[in-house]
Order: structure tokens, then sequence, then C-alpha cells
């Protein structure tokens, strides 16, 4: 989700309330002084509070980036020992073990071990599969075969070694969602508590709201669930999902909500809680209410300062997760804590 300036206007009121209660009589607080205007001074610590999320992030494709060097850094060490047992180069090495390999079984007997029937080629974001019998083919599959057969030997090196990795992936940092204005379900005296901070409009919202469901369903007997809007400010969609809320139908009406195709105005607002046989002067009347509006704005306002940026974001137990779509890590954190 981009910024808007409603986004940045508040991020800057929230700043100047973060100066005015930062300590300066720190007597290395100057070297954290990043800015200064008119006596007043910014301090490196009030940037970081509301890009926490941006920069954990980063630290995690910087992870990933360390993750993947690494394995590759193990790869070319095991084989070079490899290569260094006969005395050979490391190019020298692969190029006697896939000869080897291709005079012991045949080509055609190790593309179709390898499943190489077919080469896959990419090109900006689209897909190409071409025949390894094709002119394209024949040009490239020595070099496919040849990545298989090596592959194929690390997997059988691996196996042979004990390999441990002290690279860890870095700490999420914690948020505290108490008095955030949330609705919640599922085991509300859990010690875990999962966190769906989403908007509406958002399409990666819509598109994962099935599955965040899912998880609900697996874990809503011994797991709290909670959901917080988030958007550059309070969007009508929030604000009747609000006044549903008052009818205890939030969770009902949200589902609703980000089934529908299309503009979400009153129209279709009215539209679905006719449906679902909702009291409509009740919910006219609590659309039009100004608190419901103003616990959103603030709730938007506090999560600018708690570093949230971004939607959707799901938060375990006050700690961000990195793949906020992949079930697999929701529900491997989910378990983590629970265990504990």
């Amino acid at each position: 989700m981009k910024l808007t300036l409603y986004c940045i206007s508040a991020m800057l009121i929230i700043l100047f309330y973060a100066s005015c209660n930062s300590p300066t009589n720190s007597a290395n607080a100057t070297k954290d002084i990043i800015a200064e205007f008119d006596g007043e001074v910014i301090y490196a610590n009030e940037i970081n509070t509301i890009i926490k999320q941006e920069l954990y992030d980063e630290l995690c494709r910087i992870h990933e980036i360390k993750r993947k060097a690494l394995e590759q850094l193990i790869n070319v060490k095991l084989l070079q020992k490899e290569a260094d047992k006969k005395q050979m180069t490391y190019q020298e090495y692969i190029d006697d073990y896939t000869n080897t390999q291709i005079g012991q079984f045949g080509i055609d007997s190790l593309l179709k071990r390898y499943r190489l029937e077919s080469i896959t080629e990419f090109r900006e974001k689209s897909i190409y599969s071409v025949t390894v019998d094709s002119p394209t083919g024949k040009a490239t599959r020595s070099f496919h075969l040849k990545g298989a057969i090596v592959n194929d030997l690390l997997d059988s090196l691996k196996r042979n070694k004990k390999i441990v990795q002290y690279l860890y992936p870095p700490k999420s940092p914690s948020i505290n969602l108490n008095n955030l204005h949330a609705y919640y379900r599922g085991d509300l005296q859990s010690k875990v508590s999962v966190a769906i901070i989403s908007d509406f409009d958002c399409e990666s919202c819509i598109k994962a709201h099935p599955l965040y469901n899912s998880i609900y369903e697996d874990y809503k007997e011994k797991v709290k669930f909670g959901y917080i809007h988030y958007s550059t400010m309070p969007t009508f969609a929030e604000i009747a999902s609000d006044a549903a809320n008052k009818q205890n139908r939030f969770w009902e009406f949200q589902d609703s909500l980000y089934a529908y195709k299309g503009y979400i105005d009153s129209t279709a607002v009215f539209k679905i809680a006719h449906n679902m046989s909702m009291d409509i002067n009740k919910l006219q009347k609590d659309i039009a209410d100004d608190n419901g509006k103003k616990s959103i704005e603030n709730t938007i306002n506090q999560l600018v300062l708690l570093g949230v940026y971004a939607t959707p974001t799901i938060i375990i137990n006050g700690r961000l997760i990195v793949n906020s779509d992949s079930k697999e890590e929701i529900c491997h954190l989910i378990d983590e804590e629970l265990s504990k």
C-alpha cells in the first residue's frame, strides 16, 4: 500500500509528539541527530519508530540473500573438497563427473531421469517451454543436464555430511496492539493471539481473506483472532463494518464486504445489510456516529507510530511475520507459540 498525503501528515504529527517526549539530556544524544531546524532536532530513533516494519522487511530480504549465498558457498566447498581428492580444479572435476555419468547411463536415459524432456526458459515475466529435441533445446540441453547431474551429486554429498548453519533470521520487532480498535473472535482467553491488519479495498487483502478464514477455522478453539482496520484514511466500508459490529454482525459483514465485487458504497453496504436481515435504521445511525470514525482514525495513526505501513500484515503474539500469504509459515508460528 502506498502512503498518501494523509498518512504522511499523520506521521509528521506523530513524529512531533515523539520528539517532544524524546530524552535530550543524554551525552550521546547528538550522535543520533539527523536533522535540525529552528532550534529543533530530529533523532534517528524517531524515524526508526515509524519505519519499523519496513526496516524489518529489509532485514529479512538481506537475510534471504545471505542464506542463498551461504547455500551456494557450501555447495562450492563440497565440490572443491571432492576435486581436491582427485587433484583436479573445481571445473575439471565437474566436467569429469558429468562426462562419466553420461558415458555410464547415456544422455537419453539421464534426460528422462531428471525429467528434462522439455526446458523452461524465462524472459521478463513470461515463461517459455521448449522440447530438448528442438533446435533451441539441443543447443542448451547439455547445460541443463549438467546442472541436474551436479545437483544430484550435491544431494548425495550432503547426505553424508553434518552441515550446521548458524545464520539466523532477524527477530521481528515487538508491536503492542493494546488499546487499538479491534474485533475479536475465537478463544478470547488464549495465550496466543493472531492479529490481522487489513483493508477492504486492498487487492492483496481480498485475495488473502479466504486463507485467513481457513486458519481461523483450524485454530478457533485455541487461539484468539483479531481484526484491525488500516488504510490511508477511514473508508466507508470500515465505518459500516464497525456499525455492523454494534449488532454483533461484524464477522459476517466483513466476509460479505471482501466477497463483494466492485466499489463498496452505501448502496452495496445496505444491500448486504438487508440480505443479512440487519436493523437498517440502527445501522444508518451508527454509520453517522462520529465515535466509530474517530476510533478507526486513531487506530490508523497509532499503527503508523508502531511502524505498520502495509496490508495485509499478520502479527502473532506481538511479532510481525515475514510472509503474510503463507499458511505454512503462519500455522508454524502459531503452533510454536501454542507449544510454549
